[in-house]
């Protein structure tokens, strides 16, 4: 099959080579949300997206907790900017090594049984980490492996979540759709953090790595519930999965709106991140804090993609999505920015909430843009391509643990944030209609 290109309107309709059904429907029109449903009832009038929203919600929980005990333990082990960084680097090394063919296992393999099957793989993983951890048996080397491990999971599963989410909601209501996800995507980013530092404070390393271990039997469980089948329909004579993704490839090269979004993102998350992976050493030695503080400073980004995400998800519609993905990117770099001069933990969470207002709505929009302009026969493995935004990151994390040794941690952190508003610079002087869709 050769790749379809087009622009944000070719890419959306049906063409001849794509059912009318559009192939991804599986069940009945008589359980499917109606088109007109008002998006403030989408969560509460389908019980499929409801279990759809809870397992994203528990498994957010758990991921944010993960992240930021692994930073503090790393710090604990090691107190080492360069080390701390490593760790950040192994478990996103996977997203960058696995995120394209894990791509085209979600547009060739049941979605549903993919993601629960990954979700279980990470339980049993992080379950054997904590007793490690609870035992005082976790070392720097078993922290590496196990960060590398569980982040295997995670590509393993989230493009076949990301994609499934548009065989449970109708094409009218993809944005309202990620929006709501992003609310629980903002409040799990808020309350992971926050419960993680306070575990870590009070149990040590077993009690932050613990809580994840139970979100990912939470996530199964509420997988488990949701009744639409998660089967990709494949015609007959299917190339094989390589040539596949040289097709997912090539139908990104060829729809430049939709490569705009994705160099965006990708750029952004090669740079965007790293205040994540130094954040530890910003609590510790910047604003002269503990774990606590670190849970804090955290809870701040999830905290600020709240009011964004709350009103996209009652938004009926939004026009010019392109530039609002844009203008959030920027918001993005201007917290990081920020948040690299702060001194106090007040100033570094009003900073952080800033970066969060901005990650959040970009993540909607990056995910409703490409909802909307990518045909759906690609859009597992174009959602496999986003997940380079997270793995990207390990190239600005490395270059960021070792410029910390010299430049120190506040003035690299205030770099990726400067680095951020050029690439977004850069791509929408390529192309001047993203700002259009």
């Amino acid at each position: 099959m050769t790749p379809r290109p087009g622009g944000s309107e070719s890419a959306g309709a049906h063409s001849s080579s794509v059912p009318a059904t559009d192939g991804m429907q599986t069940r009945p029109d008589a359980h499917a949300p109606p088109a007109h449903l008002d998006a403030a009832k989408l969560l509460f009038g389908s019980a499929d997206f409801r279990n759809y929203w809870f397992s994203s919600a528990v498994f957010g929980l758990g991921i944010w907790g993960y992240i930021t005990a692994q930073g503090w333990v790393a710090l604990e082990l090691t107190d080492d900017a360069w080390k701390v960084s490593i760790a950040s680097v192994f478990y996103f090394l996977p997203m960058f090594l696995f995120a394209l063919p894990m791509g085209v296992v979600a547009d060739s393999r049941d979605r549903r049984k993919t993601a629960i099957a990954a979700r279980l793989g990470a339980g049993v993983l992080i379950v054997v980490m904590t007793v490690l951890a609870a035992t005082d048996r976790l070392t720097y080397p078993l922290l590496l492996l196990f960060a590398f491990l569980i982040g295997t999971s995670i590509i393993a599963e989230i493009p076949a979540r990301q994609a499934y989410v548009g065989q449970i909601v109708p094409r009218t209501h993809l944005m309202q759709a990620a929006a709501l996800t992003e609310v629980q995507g903002g409040f799990s980013r808020f309350l992971g953090p926050l419960s993680a530092g306070w575990l870590l404070h009070q149990f040590g390393p077993g009690g932050g790595f613990g809580m994840f271990a139970a979100t990912n039997f939470l996530f199964v469980w509420f997988f488990f519930r949701i009744k639409v089948s998660g089967a990709v329909p494949r015609a007959p004579g299917a190339p094989h999965p390589f040539r596949q993704m040289l097709e997912g490839f090539r139908y990104l090269g060829a729809h430049k709106d939709a490569l705009s979004v994705a160099l965006i993102s990708i750029g952004a998350g090669i740079f965007g991140w790293t205040y994540l992976a130094l954040m530890p050493l910003m609590a510790k030695h910047a604003l002269h804090g503990n774990a606590v503080t670190n849970g804090f400073l955290g809870m701040a980004v999830g905290l600020g993609s709240v009011p964004l995400s709350l009103t996209l998800a009652t938004s009926r519609s939004l026009t010019y999505q392109g530039r609002a993905f844009v203008g959030t990117a920027l918001i993005w770099a201007c917290g990081v920015i920020l948040f690299s001069v702060s001194r106090t933990v007040p100033l570094a969470i009003a900073a952080l909430f800033v970066a969060g207002f901005g990650f959040g709505g970009q993540a909607i929009l990056q995910r409703a843009l490409l909802l909307r302009i990518v045909d759906r026969l690609y859009q597992g493995r174009v959602f496999g391509t986003m997940m380079l935004t997270w793995g990207a990151n390990i190239i600005g994390t490395l270059g960021a643990g070792a410029l910390a040794r010299s430049l120190g941690v506040p003035l690299v952190i205030g770099i990726s944030g400067a680095a951020i508003v050029a690439v977004v610079g850069s791509v929408v002087a390529w192309n001047p209609k993203l700002l259009r869709l």
